[in-house]
């Protein structure tokens, strides 16, 4: 009986990641297939132009310069701040006095508690004195000012973004067509100035999103992601979906379930572009996964249940949801794969005559070799995405930076597993600002993780012994150790 609970085991959790990698698959040749969306003449209605911003001084003046150089006319430049450093909101107040913004003292709709807003008729300054329920908790108050002033649209931007100049005509072109769309999500690219190795390889992870997955997305009718910024709302359809949660680490994964539990959809649209700017260094980026992790697994658990009751999800739009909101929690899924090896080398190694391990071994000697070739290929699929990235981009110099790419991302294991721990226990979760310091050369640091480097070593030495001893008692390969080993040495080395 332990040798099938054992088997069985491993199965399912090949099954798992096999649930994965088909999607990576799927999503990387559809994303080869020319996308035809359908469009109208846009209306040239009123287009609230928000930008988010949160201590973020360095990177807000060329943002703002940016839409206001869109060649939409009929727009309206709202800063969303709740900036508390002393230093963005002065700098904001000055823009707000050469625009010739006045006070709002008096509109019913504003917490003057809590808000401050200043207005012309092109401009708006809207400050928060805190940034309680973070990004979503500003978008929120956002929301009631953008209704009472009779917004349709709203063109969404994080504050370090850069919008390509035609980019609302062209999303509302696609918004205006068809009355079910909720969201039209453009394409992100990212700062290409001085890079070092570490943000080139973030980057490609990045990039990889919005040049292979939600291209796939969008040619096979998938759920379209809403990644945060760079996008044109609905506001009627925003409204449906009860608009931003405050306090979630992700508003916008919790958005786009709410919106197609409701039947409303996204689409995407690769030919618009914006320029950010990518975690300055390792820490930065851990601290960046753990709140995108945290946030995920929140929606995951907040959504699944409803996914799959849904009756106005087809199954294969459910299957798409629950692929998005269970990203991070493979993570989980891998840790229990590893307790699982070191069960199974015990079990076999301390019961070699025993009737049970003779049958386990028995049994992989017909299953090792298809298991290994569709592990390898689950997990190959990550490379996948970043490979037609770099051909698409023709930056083929890129080439060389896909495994590093790659472990990059799997060294942070213990840091998604503990994320999800969290959100499944209900711990208290915080926000992390990402640091957008490229553009200007800044260098933050911040603290290392020594506990973090220490698992990452315990758990790489473990592994070295398993993967050897599986070797030599077994003669099994495990085509976990061309992934794992290199990235837990990436781990510990930058933790």
């Amino acid at each position: 009986m332990l040798s099938e609970l054992l088997l069985g085991l491993q199965i399912i959790i090949l099954m798992y990641f096999c649930y994965f990698g088909v999607y990576n698959y799927i999503y990387s040749f559809a994303s080869l297939k020319r996308i035809r969306l359908k469009t109208t003449t846009p209306s040239n209605k009123k287009v609230a132009v928000v930008i988010v911003s949160f201590n973020e001084k360095e990177v807000l003046a060329d943002t703002i310069k940016s839409c206001e150089e869109l060649s939409y006319q009929n727009k309206v430049i709202i800063v969303g701040d709740d900036s508390n450093d002393g230093q963005t909101y002065p700098f904001l107040l000055s823009i707000a006095q050469q625009k010739k913004c006045k006070p709002l003292h008096d509109a019913p709709f504003i917490n003057h508690e809590k808000t401050e807003v200043l207005e012309s008729p092109d401009f708006v300054i809207f400050h928060r004195k805190t940034n309680e329920g973070f990004k979503a908790g500003n978008l929120k108050e956002l929301e009631r000012y953008l209704h009472a002033r009779g917004f349709e649209y709203m063109f969404l931007l994080d504050a370090d973004y850069r919008p390509q100049k035609n980019a609302i005509e062209r999303s509302l072109a696609i918004l205006e067509a068809d009355n079910k769309l909720a969201f039209v999500q453009t394409k992100r690219e990212y700062y290409h100035g001085t890079m070092n190795h570490l943000q080139r390889c973030l980057t490609l992870n990045e990039e990889s999103c919005y040049f292979v997955d939600l291209i796939g997305r969008q040619a096979l009718n998938d759920p379209i992601l809403f990644t945060g910024c760079c996008t044109l709302f609905r506001l009627k359809h925003l409204a449906d979906a009860e608009g931003f949660r405050p306090g979630h680490l992700t508003e916008d994964i919790d958005l786009t379930n709410r919106i197609y539990l409701l039947g409303h959809k996204g689409a995407y649209l690769p030919t618009v572009k914006s320029e950010g700017e990518v975690p300055p260094n390792y820490q930065a980026y851990r601290k960046q996964q753990e709140r995108w992790a945290m946030g995920t697994a929140h929606t995951l658990r907040d959504h699944f249940s409803k996914i799959v009751k849904s009756k106005k999800l087809t199954l294969k739009e459910k299957l798409g949801l629950i692929r998005q909101d269970g990203y991070y929690s493979s993570a989980v899924a891998i840790e229990l794969s590893i307790l699982l090896a070191l069960c199974s080398l015990f079990f076999l190694s301390a019961n070699t005559d025993n009737y049970q391990a003779v049958l386990y071994r028995y049994y992989l000697q017909y299953i090792g070799l298809p298991y290994t070739i569709l592990l390898f290929l689950a997990l190959a699929s990550n490379f996948l995405p970043l490979l037609i990235t770099i051909v698409k981009k023709k930056e083929y110099e890129n080439l060389i930076f896909i495994p590093y790419a790659t472990w990059l991302s799997w060294s942070l294991l213990h840091t998604y597993f503990i994320a999800n721990i969290k959100v499944f226990l209900r711990k208290r979760q915080n926000w992390f600002l990402t640091p957008k310091t490229n553009r200007k050369n800044i260098r933050i640091q911040l603290k290392k993780s020594h506990t973090l480097k220490i698992a990452n070593a315990a758990t790489l030495a473990m592994l070295i012994t398993v993967y050897w001893l599986e070797w030599s008692k077994l003669g099994w390969l495990d085509p976990y150790a061309f992934f794992w080993i290199p990235s837990l040495v990436v781990g510990v080395v930058h933790s």
